[in-house]
């Protein structure tokens, strides 16, 4: 039987994995790509950080909010 630790990580996981495959298309960019520029410009830890938030939102709103991050910490995607 799964603990609500693990299903907690899991679904962390996922949630994580979507957003950075679903930045990597928005800026054409590969999935390794994408989590390296948002792990250099600090949105991962933002992600980590704010996850029970951010899971709530839209995916689109949650982009958003890793742009600005992003740009926030020297990032210039657009």
């Amino acid at each position: 039987m799964e603990t609500d630790e693990i299903r907690d990580t899991k679904n962390r996981i996922a949630y994580t994995v979507m957003i950075v495959r679903d930045f990597g298309e928005a800026h054409h960019l590969t999935p390794r790509q994408a989590q390296n520029y948002l792990r250099r410009h600090k949105a991962m830890d933002y992600m980590e950080e704010f996850y029970d938030v951010e899971h709530t939102l839209s995916p689109d709103d949650t982009l958003k909010s890793l742009d600005i991050i992003c740009r926030k910490n020297g990032g210039n995607m657009v």
